[in-house]
């Protein structure tokens, strides 16, 4: 059975209509999203194509690099600018020439920093936006694209290369001035001229060749060469003047007390004598000029003068208390000296005359005790006397003190004048007449050459201290003395540093006449002259500080026998000693003074031989 069904009948539908404008703007913007997707992709694709690799157009001294990552682009341009083919750099002085290529120079191309500019180009990375940043970047990719991007090479250059081909150069340029030279060989004399010499100015020449490197340009430098002018260029004038100083030879003569000497400096010696000195000219350049050596004149007339000089030798004298009458020991002489520095003066002013006979000054030296005026001297009676004594001395001890007060028989003290116990008494030694004796040596008394000679001077000091002269120089000895009484006037020597002086400080000459009684064990130091004072001591010496001495020595002694004991020094106490002294003159005037000694303590020493059995032990 078939079943029929009614189709209701639909409403008509309206038929579109468009207007032509609009379908303009929709064609319009269907294009430009067609346009944009497209440019899009392209830009997403050429970035695609580019990542990690230069950029087309870019090219490095003619070299395309597009598309290459960054390490190829180094590699090619290793290859292709190594060496940097750049211009050479000539260097000229004068019609010399030197060309330098730019490996010569240390120029090249730094290929990384190249290589590093090339893969920049169109990827900046500024601080901008981002938006900013990427139109820059773009618009750099595009005009590399478009017009090429062409960048000049990173050059680099090493310095040292233009220090060396500076050194070289200056090596072959440089030429020191050569001085104008003398030659003397005997009596033959001459010159040689000198010439300038030249130095190039390395600074100028460093400083273009550097700006050169540092652009790898090429170019021609013309170097700076300076004069160099020798200090002295001629020595005619010196040869000139030598020839004259050795003209001829020199004659000296010498008058004296034993007659006439003569003495010839012949010109070959005269040539020893020559020197030559630059000297300033009025042109403000030097010449050299021929002198002579004044230390070697003087040297030579020192040499002569010892067979001129003679030494003065004063009058000693003795005095009879008797008749009060000087009495000549041995006369005085008269000597005679060259006057060294008037000589060489002579030389000098006679080096540039034709007269060359010269008399030389020699002065005459009279003595200070003259024997032919002993009634002028002022010697006619005692003005005071020191003596000491020495019981109990060895033999060896009275010898010393006998043989050193005869060196002060007839020793006259002028005024004003010092005496000096060192200088009258000579070395003391076994040539000069000394022995073997005991005498203070540290802080032991031990056995020395010329034991004994502080009894002299101790005799000496006493004398001056009662005769009321200043004392210059005196020292106590180490320790109290038992010979030396009272305390306080003793005085030690010890040549040649440990002296006793003083001085004569009247107007009349004073003589020393020395007494030696060996039987009796006294000495003394007697004093002639005029009086004009005399001399006490204020009180008794002052003695202070009293110091024990500490506990005794004992010193095997390998020479004594067993059980036998030796005492060889003796204990004595320390003490300060302050003797004063008040001397009176004629005219009323007075003046004190005061000496002072400081004794250390000194203990006894005992020697044993070998196995003694010591006390107390």
């Amino acid at each position: 059975m078939q079943t029929s069904y009614a189709v209701p009948e639909l409403a008509p539908v309206a038929k579109a209509t468009r207007s032509p404008r609009r379908a303009f703007w929709l064609f319009l913007i269907i294009l430009f999203e067609i346009v944009i997707f497209g440019a899009v992709g392209t830009i997403a694709f050429y970035q695609y194509r580019f990542a990690e690799r230069v950029y087309e157009g870019v090219s490095v001294a003619g070299i395309p690099l597009s598309g290459m990552s960054l390490d190829a682009t180094q590699r090619l341009l290793d290859s292709e600018l190594t060496p940097y083919p750049g211009q050479p750099v000539i260097v000229r002085y004068g019609d010399r020439t030197w060309v330098f290529g730019p490996e010569d120079l240390g120029v090249g191309v730094d290929t990384r920093a190249t290589a590093a500019q090339a893969y920049a180009v169109g990827r900046g990375q500024s601080a901008a936006g981002f938006l900013s940043r990427s139109v820059a970047n773009l618009t750099g990719q595009a005009q590399a694209l478009a017009s090429g991007h062409r960048i000049a090479p990173v050059l680099k250059y090493d310095q040292g290369k233009i220090e060396l081909i500076l050194r070289e150069i200056a090596a072959e340029i440089n030429l020191a001035p050569r001085e104008a030279t003398l030659v003397v060989n005997g009596l033959d004399i001459s010159s040689t001229p000198g010439y300038a010499g030249r130095a190039l100015n390395v600074e100028a020449a460093r400083e273009v060749l550097t700006v050169l490197a540092r652009n790898g340009a090429g170019g021609v430098v013309d170097l700076e060469v300076a004069e160099r002018k020798p200090s002295i260029h001629s020595a005619e004038t010196a040869v000139r003047q030598a020839k004259e100083l050795l003209s001829a030879p020199i004659m000296l003569t010498a008058d004296g007390v034993n007659g006439r000497l003569q003495f010839a400096i012949d010109r070959a010696m005269m040539s020893d004598w020559l020197t030559f000195t630059p000297v300033a000219t009025a042109d403000g350049n030097l010449e050299m000029r021929a002198q002579t050596d004044r230390e070697k004149i003087v040297a030579f007339l020192q040499t002569i003068s010892k067979q001129i000089d003679l030494p003065a030798y004063n009058a000693r004298l003795d005095f009879n208390p008797a008749s009060g009458q000087v009495v000549v020991v041995s006369p005085s002489a008269t000597g005679q000296q060259l006057d060294v520095e008037a000589a060489a003066n002579q030389i000098q002013r006679a080096l540039l005359v034709e007269d060359r006979a010269l008399t030389l000054p020699v002065v005459t030296l009279t003595p200070k005790v003259d024997s032919s005026n002993l009634g002028d001297l002022g010697i006619k009676e005692l003005v005071g006397s020191g003596t000491t004594y020495f019981k109990g001395s060895s033999p060896e001890r009275v010898k010393n003190i006998i043989v050193a007060a005869e060196k002060f028989r007839g020793v006259v003290i002028p005024p004003g004048e010092e005496f000096s116990f060192n200088d009258n008494v000579g070395e003391v030694n076994a040539a000069n007449g000394f022995v073997d004796s005991l005498v203070i040596r540290g802080d032991r008394t031990e056995v020395g050459v010329g034991g004994g000679v502080c009894q002299v001077s101790t005799t000496a000091f006493q004398s001056a201290f009662w005769s009321g002269f200043p004392v210059l120089e005196r020292y106590p000895h180490s320790y109290l003395v038992s010979y030396y009484n009272p305390p306080g006037l003793d005085a030690t020597i010890y040549t040649p540093t440990a002296d006793f002086r003083f001085r004569n400080d009247s107007e009349h000459y004073l003589l020393i006449k020395p007494e030696v009684i060996p039987e009796k064990y006294q000495m003394t130091f007697y004093i002639y002259g005029t009086k004009d004072r005399s001399a006490e001591m204020i009180g008794n010496p002052v003695i202070t500080n009293v110091r024990k001495p500490e506990a005794p020595i004992y010193e095997e002694n390998k020479s004594l026998p067993t059980g036998k004991i030796k005492q060889v020094d003796w204990a004595k106490d320390g003490k300060d000693v302050v003797v004063s002294r008040r001397v009176t003159f004629n005219d009323g005037r007075v003046k004190d003074d005061k000496f002072v000694s400081k004794y250390r303590p000194w203990r006894s020493v005992y020697q044993y031989g070998p196995g003694t059995q010591i006390p107390g032990n």
